[in-house]
């Protein structure tokens, strides 16, 4: 008999205190374009000598870079796979502070999950998702312990894949 992966998922969730022990946070879709362009004006003109902000010379100054690559640093922060499980990650020692969210036996089964043979039957849901999650990152700036519940949602799936796998195992 074949368990359905969405039981799976469910005893994957289940033992993963993180979902279940988060407050929600207040300020998830929380966005000001025009603080942080302003922001990037500013850090560009400063950095470029302290020019006068005046309206020519913001067309020439590099801010777009700025803010882009502001944004960029979040979201690659959050496709760390260091911050999902292990604790400890060097950063912590410069002052950013990190959790760790899935404990190390879940990083077993992630990677028993990841040589599953039904990763396929997942590959287009864990692409858009995790694609429109990075997106969402980019443009929210995610980078707290609760905030980024959404990009945790594909390695419980490759983990719900890997306990299917350990089942299937003890089952024989």
């Amino acid at each position: 008999m074949r368990v359905n992966t969405k039981i799976w998922f469910i005893v994957a969730l289940l033992i993963t205190p993180w979902f279940w022990s988060f407050p929600v946070p207040r300020d998830l879709f929380a966005v000001d374009f025009v603080k942080d362009i302003k922001d990037a004006h500013t850090l560009t003109e400063w950095e470029r000598g302290k020019i006068k902000p005046s309206p020519i010379n913001r067309l020439f100054v590099n801010w777009v870079g700025k803010f882009v690559n502001k944004r960029l640093n979040v979201v690659m922060e959050n496709v760390d796979i260091g911050n999902y499980f292990f604790s400890g990650h060097p950063r912590e020692r410069v002052g950013v502070e990190e959790k760790q969210k899935f404990s190390i036996f879940q990083l077993i089964l992630f990677l028993l999950g990841l040589f599953s043979p039904n990763l396929k039957k997942y590959a287009r849901f864990l692409i858009i998702y995790s694609l429109s999650a990075l997106l969402a990152v980019f443009i929210f700036q995610w980078r707290t312990f609760e905030q980024t519940v959404f990009l945790s949602i594909p390695f419980l799936v490759v983990i719900a894949l890997g306990l299917e796998r350990v089942y299937l195992f003890f089952k024989k």
